[in-house]
């Protein structure tokens, strides 16, 4: 598998491809064939490591903040993330 050194170089179709499911993923509710396809991707694919462990972090800090806060987050946040994600190309 390829290695993504450049960051401004876009995914590879199969990062694009495996990415699609990081929500399901990251849930939990990736059915097990999908989920040691990406394993598979993720061991040798530095790029989308950093992807899926930035955004674990993120979905979790998120979940944190949530239940100890009754204010909601910015309603720019979400959008700002999506869009951050298909600058990067990790989903269309």
């Amino acid at each position: 598998m390829v290695q993504h050194t450049d960051p401004h170089a876009p995914h590879s179709p199969q990062c694009q491809a495996l990415l699609e499911q990081l929500g399901d993923y990251i849930d939990g509710e990736l059915e097990a064939s999908l989920c040691a396809q990406l394993e598979a991707h993720l061991s040798s694919c530095r790029d989308c490591r950093v992807l899926v462990d930035t955004t674990r972090k993120t979905v979790l800090l998120y979940r944190q903040h949530r239940r100890e806060s009754e204010i909601p987050l910015p309603p720019d946040i979400t959008t700002r993330l999506w869009q951050a994600l298909q600058d990067n190309g990790c989903v269309e």
